[in-house]
């Protein structure tokens, strides 16, 4: 499995192919495994252990960036050892089912908790980090993986030095404690965000007039399309990419299959427009909400509370946006990856906000991106899109704190909450 997802990618491996490579019949890999989901589990849990079995012990004396430094050298020597495992691990993993995304989910939990016992328990002498574990986790994802993909593993030493001097704009002095984690952080209710209605352009809830009806063919066609592509994301937020078929797409869109083929190719095609018509809405709607704020650190909160409030009003489109984008294959994950890119221009204005920012790493934009990404991917992959406007203030302070430093960081944050209420 480990080898032929690095070749060919979760999405296209079968079984009959991971038993002709391991060189037994397909009754041996169903007396051992479920299924490929099974299969791909234990093989994510052993690529993980030949990863990390490289970290070696720390002095106990050992301050915070030493320990990142030691554990961000470990991992980058063991993709570089061992890249198929790194692939699986940092990739492929995210195409699994759900099931895999549960374990996957799981084990990073039981990791990331370790880590923030580390840091909260270095806020007492020294420095600690002042940054969630899992957004560090995400930075390190988006960052490894976009270089596995392009097989650019021989990038990633370069790459962690400057990721190394990322980390340290989140250091804070012992007392402090760690904002980003504590209760100040967590909204109570959710903001207020004034949302422009979507383009639905003729999208009906519910099945056209029998019969004669007078509605002009152009609109026939156009909220016959939108069913379909409201359909697709509906469908394949109960059931996945994988797991969803042409004939419930149809169903749900109360629609022939001879509409769905006169609008789309197959299913690979309706997801991919059902992708790109979320995206195209969230990038106007996050733009425009940014440049109405003339401050950046309010640009950073407007936008950021106006995608949250999005993905909370369709997890649906969501859900297809963030997640099952992996398991549709490398059209849709490049789609989604160069979306992901582009949020990086809301950040430009930033390098310049102090003098200490211009000496930041230009890899900072990606590490921020990677980060919130992560704590957004969860939420949605775990169907709690709702709850993630909560998070605003979290977020905001993870986009703000390299470039504003992170005392300022929180007063940003709570002047935005104060005008908020």
């Amino acid at each position: 499995m480990i080898e032929l997802c690095a070749e060919l990618g979760y999405e296209r491996v079968s079984i009959a192919q991971i038993s002709s490579r391991a060189g037994v019949s397909s009754a041996t890999f169903y007396e051992q495994f479920a299924g490929k989901e099974d299969c791909m589990i234990e093989a994510y849990r052993i690529a993980r252990q030949r990863i990390l079995t490289r970290l070696r012990p720390l002095a106990a004396d050992a301050d915070v960036m030493e320990a990142t430094g030691v554990a961000l050298e470990a991992l980058v020597n063991g993709i570089q050892t061992d890249p198929d495992a790194g692939r699986l691990l940092f990739v492929e993993a995210l195409a699994g089912g759900p099931a895999v995304r549960t374990w996957r989910e799981r084990a990073l939990q039981d990791y990331e908790a370790q880590v923030e016992a580390y840091l909260d328990s270095r806020a007492t002498s020294g420095q600690t980090l002042d940054i969630p574990v899992a957004a560090l986790e995400g930075a390190r994802r988006y960052i490894v993986s976009r270089q596995l993909r392009n097989h650019a593993e021989d990038r990633l030493p370069k790459l962690a030095e400057s990721l190394l001097s990322w980390v340290r704009a989140y250091l804070v002095p012992a007392g402090h404690g760690r904002w980003s984690v504590g209760p100040e952080a967590i909204l109570a209710r959710a903001p207020a965000m004034a949302l422009p209605a979507p383009d639905l352009s003729g999208m009906w809830s519910e099945r056209l007039p029998r019969g004669r009806h007078g509605l002009p063919p152009s609109f026939v066609a156009r909220s016959q399309r939108m069913r379909i592509i409201a359909a697709t994301a509906e469908v394949m937020l109960e059931k996945g990419f994988t797991g969803t078929t042409v004939s419930e797409i149809v169903s749900c869109a109360g629609v022939s299959r001879d509409v769905f083929y006169e609008n789309f190719a197959d299913k690979q095609n309706a997801f991919q427009e059902t992708q790109q018509f979320a995206t195209q809405y969230v990038v106007e709607t996050c733009a425009a909400a940014y440049f109405r704020e003339e401050d950046w650190p309010m640009r950073v909160w407007s936008a950021l509370g106006t995608l949250l409030t999005l993905i909370a009003a369709f997890p649906a489109f969501a859900h297809v946006r963030l997640v099952e984008c992996y398991a549709a294959g490398p059209g849709a994950i490049r789609i989604s990856e160069e979306v992901v890119r582009s949020a990086g221009i809301f950040l430009e204005q930033g390098f310049g906000y102090r003098e200490q920012a211009r000496t930041l790493p230009r890899l900072s934009a990606q590490a921020i991106t990677g980060g919130v990404l992560e704590i957004i991917y969860r939420h949605v992959a775990r169907g709690e899109a709702e709850s993630l406007p909560l998070r605003l203030p979290q977020l905001t302070y993870v986009v703000l704190a390299p470039f504003t430093g992170a005392a300022q960081a929180i007063e940003h944050v709570r002047k935005a909450i104060a005008a908020e209420t």
